[in-house]
């Protein structure tokens, strides 16, 4: 019983984050983002991965790199934010490790909406911007 419960839970989780991925990349599909490239592949250290959102700045040869996360922050526990942040930044930064000179790219991970707790908004904010990673809280999101 209690591992059907699991999957279930597992399965809604999925199926948020999906939902809010294509919201996410639908709001990317303008002319002025027509250079935005979905699921770029990358690999680093014998890992693949793939880049949600890879948007080439024509202008200045700037890369923006987007990763979507649907991390409900307000569901994790305390102990768990710090972690969760920065195995995020983490992923972020393989990706521009693996292709990429860090002094060309802007990075920046989209979230569905801020925590409720300023505190621990303002925690996700400083880990992630330490780390040079923008962050986007998509607070329009129709959830």
């Amino acid at each position: 019983m209690k591992k059907n419960a699991s999957l279930k839970s597992f399965l809604k989780r999925i199926s948020r984050g999906r939902r809010f991925e294509k919201w996410e990349r639908s709001q990317w599909t303008s002319e002025l983002n027509s250079s935005a490239k979905f699921e770029a592949p990358t690999e680093w250290q014998g890992k693949h991965g793939r880049i949600d959102i890879r948007l080439d700045l024509m202008d200045d040869g700037q890369i923006v790199i987007v990763e979507i996360k649907a991390t409900n922050w307000d569901k994790i526990k305390e102990t768990r934010v710090r972690a969760n942040a920065l195995r995020h930044a983490n992923q972020i930064w393989r990706y521009i490790n693996a292709h990429l000179t860090p002094a060309d790219v802007i990075p920046a991970i989209v979230y569905p909406a801020p925590p409720k707790s300023t505190k621990r908004r303002e925690q996700l904010e400083e880990i992630l911007n330490e780390r040079g990673i923008q962050v986007v809280w998509r607070e329009d999101y129709p959830q």
